[in-house]
Order: C-alpha cells, then sequence, then structure tokens
C-alpha cells in the first residue's frame, strides 16, 4: 500500500469511526462522521472546504494531497486530545466561515 492510500485509510478511520465512536461519550458538538471531515477540512483550509477544492469531483479526501492529508490526521488526532472546547471551537470556527454563526 503507498503513501497516500495509508493516509487517506487512516482519515477515514479516524473520521468514519474514531470520532463518531467518541461523541457518545464526550460533550461534542457533532457526532456524524460528514461534520467531523467538515470541522477538519474547513479548519485545515482556513475557510470552507469547497471553495478550495471541487466538491462535484472525487470525495474531498481523495483531492488532499499527502501533505494536507497528514495535517487532517493531525487536526483529528488533536480533537482526541484535546477537551472538548477544542472541537467546539474548530466547529464555530466552521461554521462563522459558512455565515452560520452559533448564537450562546
Amino acid at each position: 500500500m503507498d503513501r497516500l492510500t495509508q493516509l487517506r485509510k487512516q482519515y477515514l478511520e479516524l473520521t468514519n469511526h474514531a470520532l463518531p465512536q467518541l461523541a457518545k461519550s464526550r460533550n461534542f458538538p457533532v457526532c456524524y462522521n460528514h461534520c467531523f471531515q467538515r470541522i477538519i477540512l474547513d479548519n485545515l483550509f482556513g475557510r470552507c472546504w469547497y471553495e478550495v477544492l471541487d466538491r462535484k469531483r472525487n470525495p474531498a479526501y481523495k483531492q488532499l494531497t499527502e501533505e494536507q492529508l497528514e495535517q487532517a490526521i493531525a487536526l483529528a488526532n488533536r480533537v482526541i486530545e484535546q477537551p472538548d472546547s477544542y472541537l467546539q471551537q474548530l466547529n464555530r470556527n466552521s461554521l462563522n466561515w459558512r455565515g452560520k454563526a452559533i448564537t450562546s
């Protein structure tokens, strides 16, 4: 298996399984895989991911370079390691970039 394939597999494992599973026991603002992927990709690019990637082409993760995948995986791992407030802030960032700010 080449490096790119390994990174894609790791990214999908984190966003499709590890993070949604953790959401059951943590105070995460989201629980679905596509929400984790939105948050991670938006924060990776510092804006809405589909302003950078073509959402009509391949799935977003297949358009990422090795370096971008490594950064996305590191971000997902930080979500696991950090307090719940970390993901809450990343989610707020993502929603703000999309014009959907949360009011508390």
